[in-house]
């Protein structure tokens, strides 16, 4: 069985504040002005300001999942959505990029832009109409972000795009409602890890075309990870993207991780069923109700970091010898 040092283990609960189940398409939120815009010219509303953002041909798009609770702004009023601008609140979702960036962006100039998430408490409602009506004022700054960056900072290089969470949703969301055929030629693939695509998606959007092996491009990575096949959440059991990181396919073989788990694909319900690992190290009881305990939800980036950061460079090779 995997077992974990106090230390790791308190770094783990810490993430917790960083990630969120998502749900939702695109309605508008009352409580904040969908006529605000994020000015992303500013390099301050990118993540360390887009300073390490060059020198290598390739890029990736990084979409942050949730790191922000409800608040009260100088008003008094409750606010659902992130102040990019606040230092608490950027504190707070840094980790979690730069989590994201050492994983992922070992080959790749790093973009990730601060956009106005949607709060944790927002999730924990459960309220899939208030939550639809929220998520709009998140989406309209991601869009913006990324064709800020396709304009004034891709320069023409191919690019990956990537989310966790609330961040995955709106990767996919960028895939169904931007990328215009011109772009998807630059486009190597999307990692949208923790989320759910439905089979009525997968019908109405061609652009989605689920990865089948480790090194085919353009296509999309998702998986989600559970102990036992009942501790899926109730938000993705309409799921049907699915690969397996570990040996980077589409059936149940079994795939024994360096960490020194095994990971296999149910390919029932189309999530990951990890044997050999502690369930009771990442149960966080206040979240049951969508992370029921054998979820592995809020720790994908950990469990499979190496798999990922491997898989990046695999499909930017095979990229390059394809075009």
């Amino acid at each position: 069985m995997n077992t974990q040092s106090p230390l790791r283990f308190i770094k783990q609960l810490i993430y917790l504040a960083c990630i969120l189940l998502p749900l939702a398409s695109c309605e508008k939120d009352a409580s904040a002005p969908a006529s605000d815009t994020i000015d992303y010219s500013d390099n301050w509303c990118w993540f360390e300001n887009k300073q390490d953002a060059a020198g290598k041909d390739v890029d990736l798009f990084y979409v942050v999942p949730t790191c922000i609770w409800d608040y009260t702004d100088s008003l008094g009023q409750t606010r659902h959505h992130m102040d990019i601008f606040d230092a608490e609140q950027r504190a707070l979702t840094d980790p979690s990029i730069q989590l994201a960036k050492s994983v992922l962006a070992d080959s790749c100039n790093f973009f990730s832009p601060y956009y106005r998430q949607i709060s944790m408490d927002s999730w924990l409602t459960l309220d899939t109409a208030l939550i639809e009506e929220r998520f709009k004022l998140a989406y309209q700054d991601v869009a913006d972000a990324f064709h800020y960056y396709m304009e004034h900072d891709n320069q023409g290089k191919p690019f990956i795009l990537a989310g966790h969470s609330q961040g995955a949703k709106a990767v996919i969301e960028l895939l169904k409602r931007e990328i215009t055929p011109d772009i998807s030629r630059k486009l190597i693939a999307t990692y949208a890890i923790g989320y759910t695509v439905t089979p009525e998606e997968l019908a109405s959007y061609p652009i989605l075309r689920p990865a089948q092996d480790s090194i085919d491009t353009g296509v999309l990575v998702g998986f989600n990870s559970v102990t036992r096949p009942d501790a899926v959440s109730p938000l993705f059991r309409d799921n049907v993207v699915c690969i397996n990181p570990v040996n980077w396919r589409t059936d149940a073989t079994p795939a024994p991780s360096y960490q020194g788990f095994t990971v296999s694909l149910d390919t029932t319900i189309h999530t990951l069923i990890v044997t050999g690992i502690d369930e009771d190290l990442y149960f966080i009881p206040s979240v049951e109700a969508l992370l029921p305990k054998g979820n592995l939800h809020v720790q994908e980036f950990n469990l499979y970091k190496e798999d990922l950061r491997k898989n990046v460079w695999q499909r930017i090779r095979a990229y390059r010898k394809s075009h």
